[in-house]
């Protein structure tokens, strides 16, 4: 009995076989706790390192006229990726964000003479009527949301050059208000992108909808199994992001004065960069609305830099890329280790 006590009280006597055993251990769940850390801060990082580089750059970087500049841009892709996120959390992609951003820019220049400020209302509709296109197909006419947007990207871009081959010159004052109204350095239509944000946040994190698109977009066979409605989900997704679109084209004609048939290409992949860089998994059912807007100021800070800088255009593209790869590989490759220093401990 004697021998049996003795064994139990051992393990506690901090012999030096014991803590030599457990030293280790400890120092693999503080390595865990500090790659997991640095991993999921690496979007701040980045942006932190961006904010350093630009400032060592150029004397110009944090001077008030172009910290305007690219706050006004990052408000019109900030609201397209906005869209693109709710979409990717759902399980999917909106290829068309930037035609149809177009489309709302050519509607609200084409309405605002005749219609006013109504304009905007009917653009904004036709953003999220394209959207409601997309989520039907994909839903209904279950079409993989890459080809189904992809189709609605031409649509998008015919129905914008069918409405006017050429760029059209926006002259109502009230309307231009939008892009000369600032608070200090900060422009309205920042402050704009910040409200829609704030909306966009409470609706995903306070409605069951909301909710629903993280379920969905992880396993939605077993939301649907859980009684959740996968395709009303998917069509709220799509058409909230036709919305998005809608609001970035209008914002976007009034930061140029004008709406533009041709607005948008490539866009569709700056937004999927841009809140991947924010940590967003390309997987759907995870990422952070927040740090997914941090993700779209540090790619636009990115270009912003070289341009300081002087860097080639040529160049600024492969850089731009090695630096997106990097921002979504490290933070990935950090997990991984995290994973398996978790296991070893």
């Amino acid at each position: 009995m004697t021998n049996k006590i003795l064994a139990r009280v051992e393990p506690d006597a901090g012999t030096g076989p014991q803590t030599t055993g457990t030293g280790p251990r400890v120092g693999h769940r503080r390595s865990a706790r500090f790659l997991s850390g640095l991993s999921g801060r690496a979007v701040e990082i980045l942006f932190l390192a961006m904010v350093l580089t630009g400032f060592i750059v150029s004397p110009n970087f944090l001077t008030s006229f172009n910290l305007q500049g690219l706050l006004s841009q990052a408000a019109v892709l900030g609201v397209l990726a906005i869209g693109q996120y709710v979409v990717i959390v759902a399980g999917g992609f909106d290829l068309s964000v930037g035609a149809v951003a177009a489309v709302s820019s050519i509607v609200v220049a084409s309405t605002l003479d005749g219609m006013g400020l109504l304009g905007v209302l009917v653009a904004l509709g036709s953003g999220a009527a394209l959207g409601l296109l997309s989520g039907f197909a994909v839903t209904v006419g279950r079409i993989p949301p890459i080809v189904a947007t992809l189709g609605v990207m031409g649509i998008a871009q015919g129905v914008a050059f069918t409405i006017s081959n050429r760029g059209i010159v926006i002259t109502d004052p009230t309307f231009m208000k939008l892009n000369s109204t600032s608070f200090g350095f900060v422009p309205l239509l920042f402050v704009i992108w910040a409200v829609l944000v704030a909306v966009v946040f409470a609706f995903l994190k306070l409605t069951g909808t909301g909710l629903h698109f993280f379920a969905v977009g992880g396993n939605a066979d077993s939301a649907r199994l859980a009684g959740v409605s996968v395709a009303r989900v998917q069509m709220t997704a799509f058409a909230l992001s036709g919305l998005l679109a809608g609001a970035a084209g209008v914002l976007f004609a009034a930061r140029a004065s004008s709406g533009l048939p041709g607005l948008g290409v490539g866009w569709e992949l700056d937004t999927i960069a841009a809140v991947v860089i924010g940590g967003v998994s390309l997987y759907g059912g995870s990422g952070n609305l927040i740090k997914a807007m941090i993700g779209v100021l540090t790619y636009l800070m990115i270009t912003n830099v070289m341009n300081l800088g002087d860097v080639d255009s040529y160049l600024q593209s492969v850089l731009k890329g090695l630096l997106i790869l990097a921002a979504v590989a490290v933070p990935a490759v950090l997990r991984r280790r995290n994973h398996l220093v978790g296991r070893t401990s």
